[in-house]
């Protein structure tokens, strides 16, 4: 027998924005969804840590200078992958 649709109030997919959205167990100690329509997992109260403009604009201004990523990311603390984006 097929379990019943499970449709959640104020959670939506960030990929479809649909609602049907079952427990799929835990990440971390926050519960993860998995949505019903396109399979995506994710957990709905995560962000991500953002960088600050005035870093972002500091690094896009070195790079041109001839720095390196791995130089741009040693002066400002930050992971090369994380200066590449």
């Amino acid at each position: 027998m097929a379990q019943p649709r499970v449709y959640r109030d104020g959670i939506q997919c960030p990929r479809c924005g649909s609602n049907w959205l079952p427990k799929y167990g835990s990440s971390r100690g926050k519960q993860t969804y998995r949505c019903g329509q396109c399979f995506y997992h994710f957990v709905p109260e995560t962000e991500r840590p953002h960088q600050p403009e005035r870093m972002k604009n500091l690094a896009v201004s070195m790079y041109p200078e001839g720095s390196s990523i791995e130089a741009v990311s040693r002066v400002l603390c930050m992971k090369a992958g994380t200066v590449y984006s």
